[in-house]
């Protein structure tokens, strides 16, 4: 195995079977030491699309998106570790990116944007654009997290961070989360542009309504619940 073969790629999948194969067979593998997928209760079949792709396969045993990356977590073994949707919407280049930032500036994490200079999304609709650049704002507002795309999980993390911050959130609010967990924890972090593409099948599991409230909620759930920790010391 390569020296450079470093990242484990935890890839939550639900009902896929079209979409990962290609997802899968655009990642740089000269810098992927191992690719989890943790199969949602998937009907279709996504498990036996990615077992012969000869990928790991982890059943989740609970539900949502944030359930998902907890259990790929456990399973992780890599210097670095990396979310990924199966719907092939992330740009698998920025993987190189994101591994070449955060070794030239000793960062703990990287993000990827969709909003910075050079970036874009083929899949924002209006509503979503207003959704995300507004978490965004309220992401920076209440808790001073420095990235400009709250929504967007792809980022590639150290896995010892792992080590400092839990995530206890078990649906899409775990990608808010995670940034705030990083950002008070004193982590070193930044992000690089990065593009979108629309998924090439299937549906998204996003609901722009139930998961925005839980999003919101969390976002002022942990700002109350710092300040309180920080007001006790």
């Amino acid at each position: 195995m390569s020296f450079e073969k470093k990242i484990s790629v935890i890839i939550p999948a639900k009902n896929e079977e079209k979409c990962l194969p290609l997802m899968i067979d655009e990642l740089p593998k000269d810098i992927i030491k191992e690719i989890i997928v943790v199969d949602g209760h998937s009907t279709d079949r996504t498990v036996d699309a990615a077992k012969g792709l000869g990928v790991k396969v982890i059943p989740q045993q609970g539900r949502g998106y944030g359930n998902a990356v907890n259990t790929g977590l456990h399973q992780a073994s890599g210097e670095y570790i990396t979310f990924m949707d199966a719907d092939a919407s992330y740009d698998p280049q920025s993987l190189t990116l994101l591994k070449r930032k955060i070794e030239e500036n000793r960062l703990d994490v990287c993000f990827c944007s969709r909003y910075l200079p050079e970036s874009g999304s083929d899949d924002d609709t209006i509503i979503r654009y207003i959704g995300n650049r507004s978490f965004s704002l309220l992401l920076r507002f209440l808790h001073g997290v420095q990235i400009s795309d709250a929504l967007f999980l792809y980022c590639l993390a150290k896995r010892e961070i792992f080590n400092k911050i839990s995530i206890s959130s078990e649906a899409f609010d775990w990608c808010v989360e995670f940034p705030i967990k990083v950002h008070h924890s004193k982590l070193k972090y930044s992000e690089i542009p990065s593009f979108e593409r629309k998924r090439i099948a299937g549906e998204s599991k996003v609901n722009a309504f139930t998961d925005g409230l839980q999003i919101a909620f969390t976002l002022l759930k942990l700002k109350w619940k710092i300040s309180r920790y920080k007001n006790a010391d």
